[in-house]
């Protein structure tokens, strides 16, 4: 039986648009087969956490913002296990993403980060050219902070739009033809599941590439609990157009978490020496 406590802390709403309920349940599905392994386990809103807050053994985190990640990255200085750990977090950032994904060579689309006022002169349409314009600091909070464009005039309403939010840089990135895989990863090989996004089919048994490069990718940014999403080019080619920490997992939301579960024991247990532990 342990006495390890391990604290789990759901991802502000704003950083889970039309995902709060999906991204709250992997956590709590995790949580729940800790517990079911002994495990002292609770949960914490990321609004809600305060410097004295108690510090847990082990916090599995889904924090986005500034506030909550210098709490926690103060509580790891202090001993706590961090998973994802705030640095790989923070790498999941639009622009430490991409930087850290093309310095590894990884298979990317033609992406850049540039000034809002200086997209027009980066963007070209030809008869079939496509771009996707995101925002370059963190992930989508709203519907159009990412968008598919093929036109001038799709191009200016997306600009007014980052002007609206006051978006200072943006990530433009080529588009590459082909199908959407949703991806699911845990440490390195522990657990790997991928999805047509399209239709929801699993097709893991035939990524055994998308699995390599998701691994790969992870490490690179420093993720153990991961997700993204590829595309299967023509010709069999895999292109990766997304990483990001703790994804919802809801196409393989109960595997997962008996994954997750499984690997937090295996890492704590490796790094406390077996030795349980209530820290406060």
């Amino acid at each position: 039986m342990h006495c390890m406590t391990v604290l789990g802390v759901y991802r502000e709403p704003i950083f889970s648009p039309g995902k709060v309920r999906e991204d709250a349940a992997i956590l709590d599905a995790t949580l729940l087969e800790l517990s079911r392994l002994g495990y002292e386990v609770s949960t914490v809103q990321a609004e809600a956490l305060d410097i004295l807050s108690m510090r847990p053994s082990c916090a599995l985190i889904m924090v986005q913002s500034n506030r909550a990640l210098n709490i926690i990255e103060n509580w790891h200085k202090s001993g706590t296990r961090i998973i994802n750990s705030v640095g790989s977090v923070r790498n999941c950032y639009r622009k430490p993403l991409i930087h850290l994904l093309a310095k590894g060579g990884f298979p990317i689309p033609p992406s850049q980060i540039v000034p809002l006022e200086e997209v027009e002169r980066k963007i070209s349409f030809g008869s079939s050219t496509r771009y996707w314009l995101k925002r370059g600091d963190v992930h989508a909070i709203r519907s159009d902070d990412v968008v598919k464009i093929a036109s001038s005039e799709e191009l200016n309403r997306a600009l007014n739009h980052f002007r609206g939010q006051k978006i200072e840089e943006i990530l433009v990135q080529e588009h590459v033809e082909g199908r959407v895989i949703k991806f699911y990863g845990v440490g390195a090989g522990d657990y790997f599941s991928a999805f047509l996004a399209s239709s929801g089919e699993e097709v893991t048994s035939r990524m055994k590439q998308l699995a390599a490069i998701a691994s790969r990718s992870a490490e690179a940014v420093g993720l153990e609990i991961y997700g993204g999403d590829a595309i299967l080019a023509r010709g069999g080619d895999v292109v990766l157009i997304d990483l990001n920490d703790w994804p919802s997992f809801s196409l393989c939301r109960q595997f997962a978490a008996k994954s997750i579960a499984s690997y937090i024991t295996r890492i704590c247990q490796g790094e406390f020496n077996g030795i349980s532990s209530c820290v406060y």
